[in-house]
């Protein structure tokens, strides 16, 4: 895939890295993106996106529309963007991201793709993952891979009011892989993938986890 071998030529990934993502993208394996502010989540989503076949069907869902999947009709042929919609000054209409996610199952995706998850969909989300939407992709804030699964079981209680066991449960069920991005000091703060994670279950009411690759003490890639 020429998208991600551009990201080993940046030196974001490695080629083995690079097989590996390729694989669980085409294996259908749902996986999160994190990583800080400005971490690079965008582009290795993007670069995830087009390891997909161009005749699935994709739904994007966004606060703003940044993937732009749709000016690019020769790797992807079948994609409906959905953006979230503001309410008017007195509070009146508007489509939240939590009412988009919803509404992705009326559309009969192959892949829903969450450009980033910011709290209130968190539920809805991985309820979608976990029931036939195989294959999804999105991104969080996070400071850590193992952050993520905290995160993701916070907002499912502050929005949801879901007990974090369950919640924990959820996420085990809906959640494949976690790949973590993030500036690497070590080579002059170039943004690299630092740590995969492969979720294993949650046998004690928190996310278990395998860690695939994790950081080179020597260059920290």
């Amino acid at each position: 895939q020429m998208f991600l071998a551009k990201l080993v030529e940046l030196g974001t990934i490695d080629d083995q890295l690079a097989c590996f993502l390729e694989s669980v993208v085409r294996a259908r394996m749902n996986i999160v993106v994190a990583g800080a502010t400005d971490a690079g989540k965008t582009t290795l989503l993007r670069a995830l996106i087009n390891c997909i076949q161009a005749m699935e069907r994709l739904i994007t869902v966004e606060r703003s529309l940044e993937l732009g999947l749709r000016r690019h009709p020769e790797l992807h042929q079948d994609v409906v963007e959905l953006e979230e919609v503001l309410p008017d000054a007195e509070g009146n209409g508007g489509i939240t991201i939590q009412e988009l996610v919803r509404r992705t199952r009326r559309h009969n995706p192959s892949r829903v793709i969450v450009g980033e998850v910011l709290g209130p969909e968190v539920v809805e989300m991985l309820s979608a993952m976990s029931q036939g939407n195989n294959g999804s992709l999105s991104t969080i804030h996070a400071r850590s891979a193992k952050d993520v699964f905290a995160k993701l079981a916070q907002y499912a209680g502050q929005y949801e009011h879901v007990d974090n066991a369950v919640a924990h449960s959820l996420i085990a069920g809906a959640v494949d892989f976690v790949v973590f991005i993030g500036k690497n000091r070590h080579l002059g703060g170039r943004r690299c993938v630092t740590t995969v994670l492969e979720v294993s279950g949650a046998p004690d009411g928190r996310v278990s986890s395998n860690t695939i690759f994790t950081r080179s003490p020597i260059d920290g890639r």
